[in-house]
């Protein structure tokens, strides 16, 4: 059935509206708010949004930074490049901040805009596909996501929208819906990696279900010219990319990393897929990582008893089954590998005659190259939420039929609402999603006005490690090298300086005073071996501090520094450090 103009256009509209209700009260400050938890990933990605614009600008395309990891750097492929580039207008008129929250909330508009359009084709029904958007654009999944800061996996518009492409496909072949499909696909790719292989492996289910339904209903020497074309032109967009982002990680000095023992710790202690946790009402995430490891990350897979009893009636009414069974095996298929490589119940794994159960993930993680890069197998979820928001819209279109436009309309907007209020009350997502303060010291700008070169050592130092992620933010204003990298543990060389190492042992410490006496001799040779790597700030955040421990770090270092530049509104002391004078104390 073709759109009528107006439907999407009304449908975008919504999508809008809910992706406001979703981030409440972003739209008010989009340049001093970043989409997030302070303690995720949203400081990692920002910088990364700042970083690759700030390359470009420089004339260079952004696979190595000497502004991680001082005093060594290293290579990277920002994991979200792509929507830089999407985005680069805004962030030019506003920044990174704006841009990095641009793509989350255009991230979730859009998916649900693309879950209307996709259901919208698979029931002929405008008005019951709305529920399809509430169900797979606000997934208490996608909000998780966008909590924990990871703007890449919020852009999850381009899956739904590349199985509305190869469905039109199969419908009737033609150059120019190839060509989409071709866009849609290496868009659905490059902007996640994670969504690239959920997206080929449901569109070749798509085209077996299709085969096997409808043998002789397809001109399938048309269909196979324009999949070929398709699939060619596609790779070609993303070969690229993709070997910049393979190389990177093999790269001697990799700033991320994915071997094979990092993936198979990751899978088997952190990203654990709870099964209870698809199902269970509970504002409790499990694993809870915070219990744990003392995480603010969440793992949310919920997906709802709102779309599933939706689902259920569409399965019930239906006399036609084999047209909803595309869905069904598609979100089982999701469902099975989102388990992860062992089964997990209740937090803990099954076991049978003191063996894990092994699942389906397990074969495919040892078999092919592509899944052994696997971390995240609980973001298959995501699949699960796109089968179950499809049969809800065909079990709301069964529940409306012969309906008036005025009744479906109101019982869709009150499905919403419901849906809306499930996941708020009864699910691990946080709803809106909380922001963080993206305003930057006005210090750093003074930095950035400094001639003389150098590195900036922010402390404390053993903040956990994605919420000291926040310096890496700052580096976007004093533009100067940290010693940080992207999620990384405690750099060696400041486990390695006495100075520093002083500095964590006081403040992992429950101690109120610091010892009696400090080998004070060692901690100026410390101090010195500072500036002889290149640092030329020290900065002391006290609001990240309990008081006594900022007073004992402060009395630390003005032993070695002298007495500091205070900056009361912020809250911050810092040392500026002259190699040319040995050590000096203060700032010009």
């Amino acid at each position: 059935m073709p759109l009528r103009p107006r439907a999407p256009l009304l449908a975008a509209l919504a999508a809008t509206v809910q992706a406001c209700v979703l981030t409440w009260p972003l739209v008010l400050n989009p340049t001093s708010r970043l989409v997030g938890h302070p303690g995720n990933d949203n400081w990692n990605h920002v910088w990364g949004y700042w970083w690759v614009a700030d390359e470009l600008a420089r004339g260079e395309w952004p696979l190595r930074t000497e502004l991680l990891s001082h005093p060594r750097g290293g290579t990277l492929y920002f994991i979200d490049t792509i929507q830089v580039l999407l985005f680069l207008p805004l962030q030019l008129l506003g920044g990174p901040a704006l841009a990095y929250n641009a793509a989350i909330f255009t991230g979730l508009a859009f998916a649900g805009f693309c879950a209307w359009l996709l259901a919208r084709r698979v029931t002929g029904d405008a008005a019951a596909a709305g529920v399809a958007m509430v169900i797979y654009g606000a997934s208490p999944h996608l909000l998780g996501q966008a909590y924990n800061g990871i703007s890449e996996t919020v852009c999850a518009g381009w899956l739904p929208l590349t199985l509305w492409c190869l469905l039109r496909l199969l419908d009737r072949a033609s150059w120019g819906r190839a060509l989409a499909l071709a866009l849609a696909g290496a868009l659905c790719i490059l902007t996640s990696w994670y969504y690239g292989l959920f997206a080929a492996l449901a569109g070749l289910i798509v085209v077996i279900w299709t085969a096997l339904r409808q043998p002789l209903g397809v001109r399938w020497g048309r269909v196979a010219a324009g999949l070929g074309l398709a699939a060619a032109l596609a790779l070609c967009l993303v070969l690229p990319l993709f070997s910049a982002f393979s190389a990177s990680l093999e790269a001697s000095d990799a700033l991320v990393t994915r071997d094979p023992g990092f993936v198979e710790a990751s899978l088997l202690n952190h990203n654990i897929t709870d099964v209870l946790a698809f199902l269970r009402i509970s504002k409790e995430p499990s694993p809870d990582l915070f219990a744990l490891y003392g995480e603010e990350l969440v793992i949310v897979i919920y997906v709802g008893w709102a779309g599933l009893l939706l689902a259920g009636l569409a399965l019930w009414r239906t006399r036609r089954w084999r047209e909803l069974s595309l869905w069904v095996w598609l979100g089982a298929l999701f469902f099975v590998f989102s388990l992860g490589p062992y089964l997990n119940v209740g937090g803990e794994y099954l076991e049978i005659s003191g063996r894990r159960l092994p699942l389906p993930f397990l074969v495919l993680f040892e078999a092919f190259p592509v899944f052994d890069r696997i971390s995240h197998p609980f973001r298959f979820v995501t699949g699960v939420s796109l089968a179950v928001a499809m049969l809800a819209a065909h079990g709301l279109r069964h529940a409306l039929r012969l309906r008036s436009p005025v009744v479906r309309v109101a019982a869709v907007g009150l499905l919403a609402v419901l849906v809306l209020l499930e996941i708020r009350l009864g699910s691990p997502a946080s709803l809106p999603v909380p922001t963080s303060d993206a305003r930057i010291p006005a210090a750093y700008a003074a930095m950035a006005e400094d001639p003389v070169p150098g590195a900036v050592l922010d402390l404390p130092l053993t903040l956990p490690n994605l919420e000291r992620a926040i310096y890496v933010w700052y580096q976007s204003e004093h533009g100067r090298p940290v010693p940080w990298g992207l999620n990384d543990p405690m750099p060696r060389q400041l486990l390695d300086n006495r100075l520093t190492a002083t500095l964590i042992r006081v403040e992992a410490t429950r101690a109120r005073t610091l010892p009696p006496r400090l080998p004070e001799l060692d901690l100026v040779v410390a101090g010195m071996a500072l500036e002889r790597q290149g640092y030329r700030y020290v900065v002391l955040h006290e609001r990240f501090y309990p008081d006594f421990k900022a007073e004992q770090a402060r009395a630390v270092l003005e032993g070695v520094f002298g007495e500091p530049v205070r900056h009361e509104a912020d809250g911050l002391l810092v040392w500026t450090l002259d190699p040319t004078l040995g050590l000096a104390a203060g700032a010009p």
